[in-house]
């Protein structure tokens, strides 16, 4: 990677790491999965639209192409981010990005069936079974529990975020960043805020400064500036690569959560941890037996500390 695009990585690591604790604060608060969602996204369309204009020249002219936002604002945003809303009302901010971190996991899964060049050999299967053990893990203390539902509902939105990376990659890579981010958010919003008006998402809430500012930066920092640079990162490097930014947030989503929110980090997660990003290390490439070995060549070639 460039240095820009490392740049962008580590700031999208950063911003959607502290997310997981954004969405924990509103869903204690008693606001709903769609109040939730629906709240990010017109936030994230408010951050967008200014610049709306000056992209007007690069925005699709075909029928179809919109018809293809219009399907990616329900699948890659307004489903995923209505499922976290609601995972996160059973599991923790921690738990949340953890399990959100097996999603470069879904985008190999379906790169192999979408994209012809992509291919899944024995060591990229060992990885994804390696990466979808680890969130077995994580799951497997609390079955029939709650929680599971939670879990189950997480898992399924980072399948839903894998699978439309990968359709971005294959079908929209003609569509500038800001355009497809625009479009998308534009139709998620469209979806969500009538709904959660008409269920009485916020009715039941009780919104503070601290609830307030949660929204405002899940919705202008997560949801619209972010997910800007992750369209470009995607148009840059493709979705598996740009799906390694999944390996920044849980320290920063477990460490939050701990600090501010009182979270316990058990066992199970750190296991679970492990399991997947070892999984998804080995699904993008990196040579890991190489990695340690050379390390341990290192160690043991260091010269020994003179004595006294």
């Amino acid at each position: 990677m460039t240095n820009r695009q490392l740049a962008a990585l580590l700031s999208l690591g950063l911003i959607w790491g502290a997310s997981f604790l954004f969405i924990r604060v509103l869903a204690d608060a008693g606001v709903a999965p769609l109040g939730i969602s629906g709240g990010r996204t017109a936030f994230g369309l408010a951050t967008l639209a200014p610049f709306a204009w000056f992209a007007r020249r690069q925005f699709p002219r075909t029928t179809r192409t919109w018809m293809a936002l219009a399907a990616l604002g329900l699948v890659n945003f307004a489903l995923p981010w209505t499922l976290f809303g609601f995972g996160e009302k059973h599991v923790s901010s921690g738990t949340a990005s953890i399990i959100n971190s097996g999603m470069p996991l879904w985008s190999a899964v379906f790169a192999t069936i979408l994209i012809r060049t992509e291919r899944l050999t024995p060591v990229r299967a060992g990885g994804l079974l390696l990466g979808f053990a680890g969130v077995t893990v994580i799951m497997g203390t609390d079955l029939g529990g709650g929680s599971v539902r939670g879990m189950l509902a997480i898992v399924l939105a980072t399948l839903s975020y894998g699978f439309s990376g990968v359709s971005i990659r294959r079908w929209l890579g003609h569509v500038p960043a800001l355009p497809l981010t625009i479009g998308q958010i534009g139709f998620a919003c469209l979806m969500l805020m009538p709904a959660a008006i008409a269920t009485g998402a916020y009715s039941g809430a009780s919104m503070g400064a601290a609830e307030w500012s949660s929204l405002v930066l899940l919705g202008a920092a997560g949801s619209g500036f972010a997910v800007a640079v992750y369209m470009w990162l995607i148009a840059q490097v493709g979705a598996v690569r740009a799906a390694v930014v999944t390996y920044l947030m849980p320290p920063i989503g477990v460490t939050l959560g701990w600090l501010l929110l009182d979270e316990s980090i058990g066992w199970n997660l750190v296991v679970g941890l492990v399991l997947i990003i070892l999984g998804v290390a080995v699904v993008q490439g990196v040579p890991i037996a190489r990695l340690v070995a050379r390390a341990m060549r290192r160690t043991v070639a260091a010269p020994a500390p003179a004595g006294d």
